[in-house]
Formats: structure tokens, C-alpha cells, sequence
């Protein structure tokens, strides 16, 4: 039992420190959550039930902090568009998380280019069918927007990927099997 708590605290903890880099990555990239970054890693890395709470209490962090220090406005429209964030992260994450279990026994450098790949497909094109239903300006999904979402989602998936490979060297999580194939092939 004590085994099985411990396991629990430490995947707790690694969801609540993968949030608190979310939140600071967020900030310094103009609210620009990683949330295919993270579906990525979470699909590398989690079994499903954990990656859809890492999804769901990184989202729960963006929105307090947009709500109650960014001064989102409190209108049905930036409700509804918080909704779609977290339906398209979830679509993300679920898309990497059935490319990485098909993939994972063929080559582990593809599966990890190929779960960021579906991840951020994923999370764009969920966005994009909620900008039918809500409003959003002409330019949301410019080749300008969609660039700058994919650079801080790339920088930010190499950034979390480091962070797993120390929380790993650490004991915080096990490396997960992609990894230790990259390692073992290096």
C-alpha cells in the first residue's frame, strides 16, 4: 500500500511541476499555453487516465490565471472559448496517445517527432472547428499565428522533454519506454 501511495505522490507531484512550467511558459510566451507540448509528453509518458488530468489541471491553472490576474473578460464568449482550449488539448493528447501506442514498437526518434506532429495537428484543428461556433478575429489562424503557436509548442516540447529526462535521473518518474530506447540507441 505504502508503495502504491508513494507512486501516487510522485505522479502528483510531477503534474503539479509540469503545471507550474506550464504556467511560467505561458507567461513568457504571451499566453501561449503549450497544450500540444504537453498532450505530446503526456502521451509519451502517461497512461491515459494520468494525461487527462495533467491536461485538465494545466488548463484549470491557465484559466485562473487568465480570469483572475489577466483580466480575461467574464463574457460567455471567453467561456465558451476556454471550453474549446480544453476540448482540442484533449483531442491533442489523445491523438499522440493512440500515434505513440502504434508507433512506439517501430522507432522511438519517429514517435516522438510523430506525438508532437499529431499533437499540435490535433489541438489546431480542434480550435479551428470551435472558430465556426465562436467568434475570433479573421487573422486566429494566420500562417503567422499558427507559426508562432507551433515554435513555442516545439521550444516548449524540448524544454519538457529535458525536464522529464532530470525528473527521471532523479527518481521523481520512470523513463518512460521511448526514452530509454533513445538512450539505449545513443
Amino acid at each position: 500500500m505504502a508503495q502504491r501511495e508513494l507512486g501516487m505522490e510522485r505522479r502528483l507531484l510531477w503534474i503539479g511541476l509540469l503545471t507550474a512550467a506550464s504556467v511560467v511558459m505561458s507567461g513568457v510566451y504571451a499566453c501561449a499555453t503549450p497544450f500540444a507540448a504537453l498532450g505530446a509528453l503526456a502521451a509519451l509518458d502517461s497512461n491515459r487516465r494520468d494525461g487527462l488530468l495533467l491536461i485538465a489541471v494545466v488548463w484549470l491553472a491557465n484559466q485562473i490565471v487568465g480570469f483572475g490576474f489577466l483580466g480575461y473578460p467574464h463574457e460567455l464568449q471567453a467561456y465558451g472559448w476556454g471550453i474549446a482550449i480544453l476540448t482540442a488539448a484533449v483531442i491533442g493528447f489523445l491523438a499522440a496517445r493512440a500515434l505513440v501506442t502504434a508507433l512506439a514498437p517501430v522507432n522511438a526518434l519517429a514517435t516522438v517527432g510523430a506525438a508532437f506532429l499529431i499533437a499540435f495537428v490535433g489541438y489546431q484543428l480542434g480550435l479551428y472547428a470551435a472558430a465556426f461556433v465562436l467568434p475570433s478575429s479573421s487573422g486566429a489562424f494566420s500562417y503567422a499565428v499558427v507559426s508562432y503557436v507551433a515554435t513555442v509548442n516545439a521550444i516548449a516540447f524540448i524544454a519538457l522533454l529535458a525536464l522529464h529526462w532530470l525528473a527521471s535521473m532523479v527518481g521523481l518518474v520512470r523513463p518512460n519506454t521511448v526514452e530509454a530506447r533513445l538512450v539505449a540507441a545513443g
